[in-house]
């Protein structure tokens, strides 16, 4: 006798229509989800590069405190030279030896850490990481024969100092000012800049010595460059000590932020640099907040 609650037949697995339905639905969510994913990506770097500033411009303000007002060099100093800088361009060999073995990347940045770790900064700002935003891309170029050596053609060598500090501050080129007491306007006075060095390590400070005179600066010329790591963005630490991301405006700016062409500089034969004709809005901005003793 036939069972009749028995099924005529066992269904396995899925239909053809089924499995290109749960395709698209995951195609569609993948489209959805990944570009989110990026943005957040995006935001955490920034995120991390803006604590790196904030780090950096308290160091410099308590070092100013416990040297009787003194700003500290700009400009990276060798170890043994006598003057103290926020860290030093080599470091000492009795006290930090790479071992044998080690890959060139990771010995590029043991370099630049200890650099750092013999300097002034580092009583204050005991954190290597502090020197690298996560979203430099210099980081993707490969690695130069040391830390000193500078490329010459395009994509130029790896560098993991992301960040210079404004040579107007005891920065070693041109006029400076010396004493933070010096700085008129310290929440409009920028610190520690993104710098965009494709040639490799930012080695000194970030200079803008093409810079006329206030309040038009009528004929300058950007010399140092930014970097846009931040779509199209960079973080600056202020002599207040507050940071902020601010946004570039002007394509030509974009374009010479984001250059790897280690060539890129108008003093090696490159160029064109940022000027105020084809950039007034964002030269202004990097002028106006660049501090010296014309304009403290």
């Amino acid at each position: 006798m036939k069972n009749e609650n028995m099924c005529p037949c066992s269904r396995k697995g899925f239909t053809l229509i089924e499995l290109l339905v749960v395709i698209v639905i995951i195609a569609i969510l993948a489209a959805i989800l990944l570009p989110v994913l990026s943005k957040a990506k995006l935001r955490a770097m920034g995120a991390t590069c803006m604590s790196n500033q904030k780090q950096l411009a308290l160091a410099w303000l308590m070092y100013n405190n416990d040297n009787a007002d003194n700003l500290i060099s700009m400009n990276p100093q060798k170890y043994n030279s006598g003057v103290e800088s926020w860290r030093f361009y080599d470091w000492n060999p009795s006290l930090f030896i790479v071992p044998a073995g080690t890959d060139p990347r990771t010995t590029h940045i043991e370099e630049l850490q200890a650099a750092y770790k013999e300097a002034g900064f580092w009583p204050y700002a005991p954190n290597v990481n502090v020197l690298h935003c996560p979203a430099d891309k210099r980081a993707l170029s490969p690695v130069g024969p040391n830390i000193y050596t500078y490329a010459t053609t395009a994509p130029g060598y790896f560098a993991w100092g992301s960040y210079s500090g404004a040579g107007g501050l005891n920065g070693g080129y041109g006029s400076c000012l010396m004493k933070a007491s010096a700085i008129f306007h310290p929440s409009a006075r920028y610190l520690f800049v993104e710098e965009n060095d494709p040639r490799g390590e930012n080695v000194g400070s970030w200079d803008q010595t093409t810079l006329t005179s206030p309040p038009g600066w009528a004929g300058s010329v950007e010399e140092d460059s930014t970097a846009a790591w931040h779509i199209n963005s960079s973080t600056f630490s202020w002599a207040d000590g507050h940071v902020e991301s601010h946004r570039w405006h002007d394509g030509a700016m974009i374009a010479y932020a984001l250059s790897m062409n280690p060539q890129k500089y108008p003093q090696l034969g490159g160029g064109p640099a940022p000027t105020m004709a084809t950039c007034p809005n964002d030269l202004a901005y990097i002028a106006n907040a660049y501090a010296s003793p014309q304009n403290p």
